[in-house]
Order: structure tokens, then sequence, then C-alpha cells
């Protein structure tokens, strides 16, 4: 494995032959104008930007910028959390985004063999399941 750090929680987790882009905030001026990188990502950048998967930890825009989901070259499937709500989920749908919802704890399995397994806290049992 192999992580390439972008900006904030914004990474490229390399998975064998798969990588994953996380929690996609690479714009500036988020939240109401307020927030921004330094040294910014340059937008030359986003061209360059090679992943498989989106993963997307939570609705806050550090983690989910609409801004910077409109400027990603590919329009790739989306992993999230199973929420209870399906807030997060519609949001990256209207965006134009396939989303795959992961239950807590139960491994997605990507083509190659690998996986990757969300845990989180969203009214549901925490334990593994079997």
């Amino acid at each position: 494995m192999k992580i390439t750090h972008l900006q904030s929680s914004t990474q490229i987790i390399h998975l064998g032959e798969i990588k994953v882009l996380t929690d996609p905030w690479l714009t500036d001026g988020e939240y109401y104008g307020s927030w921004y990188h330094y040294p910014p990502f340059e937008s030359k950048n986003f061209e360059k930007l090679e992943y498989d998967y989106i993963y997307v930890s939570h609705i806050h825009p550090d983690h989910l910028s609409e801004r910077t989901f409109k400027a990603l070259p590919f329009k790739k499937p989306v992993i999230i959390h199973n929420y209870d709500s399906k807030f997060v989920k519609r949001k990256l749908e209207m965006l134009g985004f396939e989303v795959i919802e992961c239950d807590n704890a139960v491994p997605f399995k990507f083509d190659n063999g690998g996986s990757i397994t969300i845990y989180a806290a969203d009214n549901c049992d925490l334990s593994p399941k079997n």
C-alpha cells in the first residue's frame, strides 16, 4: 500500500492496481468562502489525478466538497457508509456519481482482490459482522 497526500484529508491510496481518492476537497473557498488551502492545489493538477474509486467519509465540505466533485476529471464510483439518512448518497447522485453503499464492518471487494472496510458511527452496531 502507498498513500499520496494531496490536501487536508484528501489522499490517493494505492491498493495494488486500485487507486482510491479519499474525501475530495481540493478547491479553495469552501464553507461559505472561508476555507482555503496553503499552498493551494493548482487547477492544472486536476488533470493529473488518477483514481479508480472515490471514498467519502461524511458530508462536511472538507470531506465532500461540491466544488471539488464538479472539477474532478473522472466520474468514478463513490464508496460511502450505508448511512441511515441517505443525504450523502443523494447529494453525490445529484452531482452525477454512482454511489456504492457499504455496511459497517463488511469488506467491499475490488476486482483485483483487494478490499476496503468502513467502520462508521451512525446509529449502527459497531461490532464486526461474521
